[in-house]
């Protein structure tokens, strides 16, 4: 049977690395300096620590073998809240030279006359590196004037970069992935569509990055 103790020290500016060291070396300790408890419950005894927890890093980190930091994007939110979050996670993933989007919706007619606006701000921190943009949208959700909008701006960023838009009708979330086809992150909406409503930003399992590009792949899409 495990015992898990629970040690609160009675003084400031307590070391617990001479404890750890000298119970690895079945040395003798002293713990004259603790207020020592026996955990019965692991859950209850931390309750407080693992909902902090939860909080920061989302309930699916505790079930997958790498952290997954979710991120809510609030009704109201401003457009620099809202590229401030996107580049947060993209920064985390690590763009490379090749940034795939999958957004059924990121051609679609708006009413929001600063979504070219946001797409350029949102990539623009990162055209330095990226060659090749990919975009899968859906196939009846393409504005034409909204697009080569989009595309000259970013072709007026970057001259070079080659996008690259096909369609599909087999995807309905939206998926950001870089860092060569190994990271990725899911948004709730569109860009245009942050703020409307609550939405998430999470990150996505490398598993489920490579799924999605192997799909891509038997698609014909990448």
């Amino acid at each position: 049977m495990d015992i898990i103790w629970q040690l609160t020290p009675e003084k400031e500016n307590i070391d617990y690395t001479d404890i750890v060291v000298k119970l690895s070396n079945n040395e003798d300790i002293n713990l004259r300096d603790y207020e020592v408890k026996q955990v019965n419950n692991v859950v209850f005894s931390f309750k407080e620590e693992i909902i902090n927890y939860i909080l920061e890093h989302g309930l699916s980190s505790l079930i997958n073998s790498e952290p997954v930091l979710e991120h809510l994007v609030a009704k109201g939110a401003t457009k620099n809240n809202i590229i401030d979050a996107m580049h947060k996670y993209l920064d985390k993933i690590g763009v490379d030279n090749e940034l795939i989007i999958i957004d059924p919706y990121f051609y679609a007619p708006t009413t929001d006359t600063t979504y070219p606006t946001t797409i350029e701000l949102t990539l623009d921190k990162y055209l330095s590196k990226v060659n090749t943009l990919h975009i899968i949208t859906y196939p009846n959700k393409v504005d034409k004037a909204l697009k080569t909008t989009i595309e000259t701006n970013l072709k007026t960023k970057k001259a070079s970069l080659n996008i690259l838009h096909k369609t599909s009708n087999d995807y309905h979330d939206r998926f950001w992935i870089s860092n060569k086809r190994e990271k990725g992150i899911l948004t709730g909406t569109s860009l245009n569509g942050f703020g409307k409503r609550y939405s998430l930003l999470d990150r996505l399992n490398t598993s489920d990055v490579r799924d999605i590009v192997d799909s891509l792949q038997t698609l014909g899409l990448l």
